[in-house]
């Protein structure tokens, strides 16, 4: 397959290094866009769904009889 000593001599290099925390970097990177997207998400479902029980609480205020 692949020689592992070639493998953990470059890992364990200046260069090899480098790359690791270019990967963690990356990967980090695209956890925080997908986190960032599934807040954004449900914080816009939590906001229309307020913004529709509002509405309906209003008509509902209109069609109902002070208790004046």
């Amino acid at each position: 397959m692949f020689n592992q000593d070639a493998l953990l001599e470059y890992l364990s290099s200046p260069e090899g290094i480098d790359k690791i925390i270019l990967v963690i970097i990356i990967i980090g990177a695209i956890n925080a866009i997908f986190i960032t997207y599934s807040v954004r998400s449900i914080f816009g479902v939590v906001k229309k769904e307020k913004d529709r029980l509002m509405m309906q609480q209003e008509k509902i205020d209109k069609l109902s009889p002070n208790k004046e």
